[in-house]
């Protein structure tokens, strides 16, 4: 599935079980509507988008970092034409991240180690990971470039199924902040694992 600027896609929400989401509503390549659900709820939102905010060039420049960050690990673009796959709906969920959802007020830095790598520039869209103490590994779109980190804090979304911090569990779409210093190279004390699930 492609998904480009215009009004094919349209920002909303949708009342699901219960709790109201913020969503995608596209038009499929066969004309079929469909509505994406984002992991959000509106509770979590900063910025509420209108009924019908139509999905903007920002948003398709943001989709395409995103999109090219995971397919640089392996996660591919491989669904068939009506379908959206892992990784369009990892990079849908962090382009509404992005926008959207309102972040953390603090920074995390404690929970994981610094990274002690050679220096290397942070780019949105691409796939970092953090280091636990006990060396558990996390993995995490980035939404930020360095010119929108302020202070060297940077937005990350979470992308694994789960993962304990402290007495908080992250799923699929939890937004953090963390300062540059712990943000690695994805599985840079890691590369031999590649059985990591996403979404």
């Amino acid at each position: 599935m492609r998904i480009s600027p215009g009004e094919s896609g349209n920002w909303s929400y949708q009342n699901i079980n219960g709790q109201d989401y913020l969503g995608l509503r596209l038009t499929l390549d066969n004309g079929v509507r469909y509505f994406f659900k984002t992991n959000f709820k509106v509770e979590h939102l900063a910025v509420f988008p209108e009924n019908g905010t139509p999905f903007c060039v920002l948003d398709g420049q943001l989709l395409s970092d995103y999109m090219k960050g995971l397919s640089a690990i392996g996660v591919r673009d491989n669904a068939g034409a009506d379908d959206i796959s892992i990784n369009v709906e990892l990079a849908l969920n962090a382009v509404a991240c992005y926008r959207f959802v309102r972040p953390p007020k603090c920074a995390i830095a404690h929970a994981f180690q610094p990274y002690q790598g050679k220096p290397y520039e942070i780019k949105r869209g691409m796939v970092a990971s953090l280091y636990a103490r006990d060396q558990k590994v996390s993995d995490y779109i980035v939404l930020d470039d360095e010119s929108e980190a302020p202070e060297g804090i940077f937005r990350l979304m979470f992308i694994n199924h789960n993962y304990r911090i402290g007495t908080r569990i992250l799923s699929v779409g939890a937004l953090i902040k963390v300062p540059r210093a712990v943000i690695c190279p994805f599985r840079y004390l890691s590369r031999h694992q590649t059985s990591t699930n996403y979404a």
